[in-house]
């Protein structure tokens, strides 16, 4: 797999960006350029990986803003039940009243 765009670093703020390796980090690289990449950095995205993790990291990420996951599963057809982080998560039980 070839390295990430150079281009890309900006989006790797909090990470060694010369060490990463997008085929062991893959969820994470698709989250950050889906979330935050631009044409080239997408272009770069869908040249690596295949639809399916892209779909898949979609799916199950809890990392991704509304806004953008909205935008991808319409993108890629995915109905919005499928996406995890834009079904609202509800605790299992009530959260305990404060005395004060």
């Amino acid at each position: 797999m070839a390295k990430l765009p150079l281009s890309a670093k900006k989006y790797f703020w909090d990470v060694n960006f010369d060490e990463l390796d997008p085929s062991k980090r893959s969820r994470f690289v698709i989250e950050r350029l889906l979330e935050y990449g631009d044409f080239p950095e997408l272009k770069w995205l869908f040249a690596e990986f295949n639809e399916k993790q892209i779909v898949d990291t979609l799916k199950y990420s809890r990392r991704l803003s509304k806004r953008r996951a909205s935008g991808w599963a319409n993108y890629f057809g995915v109905p919005r039940q499928e996406v995890t982080c834009l079904n609202k998560v509800y605790p299992s039980q009530p959260a305990a009243i404060w005395p004060y």
